[in-house]
Formats: structure tokens, C-alpha cells, sequence
């Protein structure tokens, strides 16, 4: 019996249960009542559910607990995902890119979104509603809180927009019913749009890119490029591969090119890193052309002997469809330059490719030529890989609303 169990033993299993637990246990007697409020379980309920690691002389932390269930109860299932998602992303930009730290708002009421809900006739799903709640996005400017891109003359910087800016262009045309900007680019106007009803056949809560009508040169809205099945997934994806250092930082703002550690190649003294990034306003569904950006970058070793040094003369691609047909590309230097390699030496290109399957990889090589003895040498390069994200077409909406 738990009214047998010394004191200390009864809190400490208690620490196992969660709150609803504790609320039952502490109506059985004065006892159990007495454990079931004492702060230790209550502490661990804070931290599980409100990320809360201090509490206020004045309060206990049962008190502390439903001070913060009060105005955040609705999102007790998600608060900590959603909250500890946006921890990563704001530490990563006050670290690295202030500019885009001091862009993020402040969150909004549950007054303010119950009145966007009523505006738009439309239920938000809980996730966005908490994000929102916890931040407002940012002002909408550049460079943009959800990454940037940038090859030859194109450049894309998405911010992350607020309540007030995505509810004005909640979508009523065809195809794109129920569905509202999630992110803008300034400079391309490129969007992410977040579902938030099923007229038009999306699965509420997807988060997609419009496909590229390669005729007309606009985008078309009955083909789409997934970016998040849900809007959970999407944040906390993104937080997770700034807070593992998966983008390339430049110019104060996140590159977004998905860095593969276990895409890096040593030969002698010189390695070679490949990162990577499909870029869906650039691609097509129909006809299928999938066009991607990579970031080489060659080094080499502090340590090495000047006798290494050496020039890149010649680039050796050859380029793999999910057929298997290959094309090969030879060529003097790579982006019209010809990177001297010395000890220390870092030099970073970025160029591009594109498929007409989903799925692409490179492998090759480069010519390099000692700056001593004037003699030729290969310096390999990773195989790197290349795939689209997942896609929708017309055909399958229609599919679905029929089915």
C-alpha cells in the first residue's frame, strides 16, 4: 500500500507520474495529498511541460504549473516541442546573425488569433497557434529568418511572417483555397504555404512550395513541393540542422546548403566538402526537371609542406540520373576561377546542376599543378548526392477528393 511506503519513497515515485496522476492521487487522502503537492514532482512537471527551470520566491511549483497551464494550458501538448524549437533557432541567430535575431517579434494574444481564425473562417492547428503565441514571426525584411540562397544572379532570403502579413494573403483563388503564407522572399517573391483546409485536396497542416510552370514561367498551384507534413515537423527540423551547424553561415544569414559529414574526401593534403540544396523555385513537376545548387569547398592542411602548393587547372564531372545515364563535363577551373592551394588555404565555390529524375549524384575530380615542380596531380572529389523534396500533383489531389 502506498500509505505503508516511508515519505521519501512516496515523493519519489511520484516524480514518475504525470500531473493528471498527481491530481488523482492528491484526492484519495491527506497523505497522498500531502506528497502530491510537495514541490519535487511538480518541479519535474514544469520543466516536462513549460521548459521552467526557476520559480518565483513567492509560488510553489504546483502554483508555478498552473500559472503557466492558465495562459498556455491549450498547448500543453506541444508547448515544450514548439518552444524548445524556437530556443535553438534564436540562440543560433543571436550567435551568428544578430541582424536576423533582432528581426523576431514578440508573440501575440490568444485574442488576436481567435480574431485571425474568425477572419479567415478557418481553425489553425495547435503547433502554429503555440508558435506564434511564443514568437510572431519576424519583421518582414532581409535577410530572412528561414534561411537563404544565393547563385550567380538569383538570390532568395525567406522570413518567417507574422500573423498580420499571412493573414492578409490567406488564399481564396483556385487550387490554393484554405491555404496561407507561411514564409515570403523580398527578392523572389518565392513562398511557403501552410494548408489549413482540405477544399483544394491538401492533407490541413501541410507546409509546400508552388511548382514551376517551365512554358509560362510562373508558378502553377496543382503542383507542389512538400517542405513539412506537418508544421512540428517543419520548425523543429529546421531548428535541429541549425543547432547541428548543418547550413553554411555567410554574410551573417544561414546558407541553406545541407552539409554531409560523411561527404569529405582527403587526397595528400587536400580535402574536399561537398554541401547541397535543391531549390524547388527553380524545379518543375511537369515535365520533371529538378534543379540543384552545391557548395564545394577545398582546403588544405596547415601543416602541409610549401613544396605542395599547388594550382587547380581542369574540373572532371560525371554527372548520374536514378537511371543511370551518365553525362560528363570537362572544363579549365571551376566557376572561371583557379584556386591556388597553399598550406591554410580554404577556397569555396558554388555552382549548379539539375535532373530530370528525382534522385542525381556527381562524382569526379580536379587537375592540379604543383607551383614547384610543375607536375599534374588528381585531387578527388566525394560522390555527393541530389534529391527533390517530396511532391503532389493535380492528378493526386483530384485522386483524393473522389476517392
Amino acid at each position: 500500500m502506498l500509505n505503508d511506503l516511508p515519505f521519501e519513497i512516496l515523493l519519489d515515485i511520484f516524480t514518475y507520474l504525470d500531473y493528471k496522476d498527481l491530481i488523482c492521487c492528491g484526492q484519495l487522502n491527506r497523505r497522498l495529498r500531502e506528497a502530491s503537492n510537495h514541490d519535487s514532482p511538480w518541479r519535474l512537471q514544469c520543466k516536462k511541460y513549460w521548459l521552467q527551470t526557476e520559480c518565483p520566491p513567492s509560488r510553489s511549483w504546483k502554483e508555478h504549473f498552473w500559472h503557466w497551464y492558465k495562459d498556455m494550458g491549450r498547448y500543453i501538448h506541444c508547448y515544450a516541442m514548439i518552444k524548445s524549437a524556437w530556443d535553438k533557432i534564436t540562440d543560433f541567430m543571436n550567435e551568428y546573425c544578430p541582424v536576423i535575431y533582432n528581426s523576431i517579434k514578440d508573440g501575440v494574444s490568444e485574442e488576436e488569433l481567435n480574431d485571425a481564425e474568425e477572419k479567415l473562417k478557418v481553425k489553425f492547428p495547435d503547433d502554429l497557434r503555440c508558435s506564434y503565441r511564443i514568437h510572431n514571426g519576424q519583421k518582414l525584411t532581409s535577410p530572412g529568418l528561414m534561411g537563404s540562397m544565393s547563385l550567380y544572379n538569383r538570390y532568395r532570403s525567406e522570413s518567417f511572417l507574422d500573423l498580420y502579413t499571412a493573414v492578409a494573403g490567406f488564399q481564396n483563388r483556385d487550387c490554393l483555397r484554405g491555404c496561407m503564407p507561411l514564409t515570403f522572399c523580398l527578392h523572389s517573391a518565392l513562398t511557403q504555404f501552410i494548408a489549413l483546409s482540405d477544399v483544394d485536396g491538401y492533407e490541413p497542416n501541410t507546409i509546400f512550395y508552388l511548382s514551376l510552370d517551365q512554358n509560362a514561367l510562373q508558378y502553377r498551384a496543382t503542383d507542389v513541393f512538400i517542405s513539412g507534413r506537418t508544421f512540428s515537423e517543419w520548425l523543429t527540423t529546421y531548428a535541429r540542422q541549425l543547432c547541428n551547424n548543418e547550413f553554411v553561415v555567410m554574410h551573417d544569414q544561414p546558407f541553406r546548403f545541407y552539409k554531409d559529414l560523411s561527404c569529405k574526401l582527403k587526397t595528400d593534403y587536400i580535402t574536399v566538402s561537398v554541401a547541397t540544396s535543391f531549390l524547388p523555385e527553380s524545379s518543375s513537376i511537369n515535365p520533371p526537371y529538378f534543379f540543384h545548387a552545391y557548395r564545394i569547398t577545398m582546403s588544405m592542411d596547415e601543416d602541409a609542406p610549401k613544396s605542395e602548393s599547388c594550382q587547380l587547372e581542369t574540373r572532371h564531372w560525371i554527372i548520374t540520373d536514378e537511371n543511370g545515364e551518365e553525362k560528363r563535363v570537362d572544363g579549365p577551373g571551376v566557376v572561371g576561377e583557379y584556386p591556388v592551394m597553399f598550406p591554410g588555404a580554404s577556397f569555396s565555390w558554388i555552382s549548379c546542376t539539375s535532373f530530370n529524375t528525382t534522385y542525381g549524384n556527381m562524382r569526379g575530380h580536379f587537375k592540379m599543378r604543383n607551383l614547384v615542380t610543375g607536375e599534374r596531380s588528381i585531387v578527388e572529389c566525394p560522390v555527393f548526392h541530389m534529391k527533390c523534396l517530396p511532391y503532389i500533383t493535380v492528378n493526386d489531389f483530384h485522386t483524393k477528393k473522389t476517392s
